[in-house]
């Protein structure tokens, strides 16, 4: 966008910013793991995590937020897609750290607060626009977007726990 490749951009809020960027909303961070296994937390080994590619939004939080907590934590499954990330939760390999938006079946939002898990921040999401106005087509996918997003934010799946009480701005 701010190279005035694209019209638009949908994007989890960085550390870029563009002028003609909104806010949407927040969505919660949320550990998620296999729907149909054990939860693969050892007591003494360090936990494993199943991730994107570095550098991404959703693992330095999964890990900054173990960091923070002590716990111990090693990358099991180090992926270039969300579907490789998918595959890995799904076969009990570890967990992730994502958004409820868009769970695949077979996988499943984890209870921070029973698991002992750390509690995760919010992530913001942005609508990057290439002018203050748009007009046409572009304009109209903006509308379906910010529509979307906040069907999807209204539909708020995610369980509430004591120690980060969720939401959405």
């Amino acid at each position: 966008v701010a190279s005035g490749r694209l019209d638009l951009a949908l994007a989890w809020a960085g550390n870029q910013e563009t002028p003609h960027a909104e806010r949407l909303g927040e969505l919660p961070m949320c550990w998620i793991g296999a729907a149909d296994r054990d939860i693969p937390f050892p007591t003494r080994e360090p936990w494993p995590l199943v991730a994107l590619e570095a550098p991404c939004l959703l693992r330095t939080a999964a890990t900054n937020a173990l960091d923070s907590a002590g716990v111990p934590w090693r990358v099991a499954i180090t992926s270039p897609s969300l579907a490789g990330i998918w595959a890995g939760v799904s076969a009990g390999l570890g967990v992730t750290v994502r958004t409820p938006i868009g769970l695949p079946p077979g996988l499943r939002l984890l209870n921070a607060d029973e698991l002992g898990m750390p509690p995760l921040p919010r992530l913001p999401l942005m609508l990057h626009r290439s002018d203050d106005v748009l007009a046409g087509a572009p304009a109209r996918l903006a509308e379906i977007l910010r529509a979307e997003v906040m069907r999807l934010i209204a539909a708020d799946p995610v369980p509430r726990t004591k120690a980060s009480p969720l939401a959405y701005s």
